[in-house]
């Protein structure tokens, strides 16, 4: 979430005229029309779909001691720990009956999100692809992959897809909005879990610490 604050002073840094209208211009949030928002359905699909066909290399890396998740990490996080369904706790917190974490997780996801695209997508896109042209996509994805998501190791092969089609369809659509759609329904399948996860635990007895 630092990156908000962070893409606001390189911003700043830059020279740039505090008007709305020039931060929407510097950070490329411009609307989407019908058509881009065929391109960002396909993109979710294509995430979500190539997420899983690789999902075994990910579990295969993670067995070497180098590549290896911490042990504190949780599934699905962790591919080496099997997935409760429907999930008891996320992260050592338990999910009985816990609406406030729900309430609390969700805008504080988005704002991570939103963040991370402001400063990749919307700060240093439009500048790689001054330098790098119509490549500029695919410096982003794999800077984005290899050294923001460096601590996920484990998955720096099966992190690819989603890590390379934000920037993709951000420099295809000339939009921000367009990535951070894609980023973000991706990674609401999470809140998902965990709705489930605070339903279905309610008639459960509680055993592990709450938030």
């Amino acid at each position: 979430m630092s990156l908000f604050p962070l893409s606001l002073i390189l911003y700043h840094l830059e020279g740039n005229v505090w008007t709305w209208k020039n931060i929407l211009e510097r950070f490329c949030f411009n609307p989407l029309t019908e058509n881009d928002w065929y391109w960002v359905v396909g993109a979710i699909f294509f995430t979500i779909i190539f997420d899983q066909f690789l999902e075994p290399l990910g579990k295969f890396f993670a067995k070497f001691p180098i590549l290896a998740p911490p042990s504190y990490l949780p599934a699905p996080f962790n591919p080496l720990k099997r997935m409760e369904l429907p999930p008891s706790e996320f992260f050592g917190v338990s999910l009985y009956g816990n609406w406030k974490m729900i309430i609390l997780f969700i805008p504080l996801h988005l704002f991570a999100m939103f963040s991370e695209e402001l400063m990749w997508r919307g700060f240093f896109l439009p500048i790689q692809q001054e330098i790098f042209g119509d490549w500029a996509w695919v410096i982003n994805g794999f800077l984005w992959a290899w050294v923001v998501h460096a601590c996920l190791k484990w998955h720096f092969i099966n992190m690819l897809p989603s890590m390379l089609i934000a920037p993709w369809i951000a420099q295809f659509t000339n939009s921000t909005w367009a990535s951070f759609a894609v980023h973000s329904i991706g990674n609401s399948l999470i809140w998902i879990l965990l709705l489930v996860g605070i339903i279905k635990n309610m008639n459960k007895p509680q055993n592990i610490k709450s938030i």
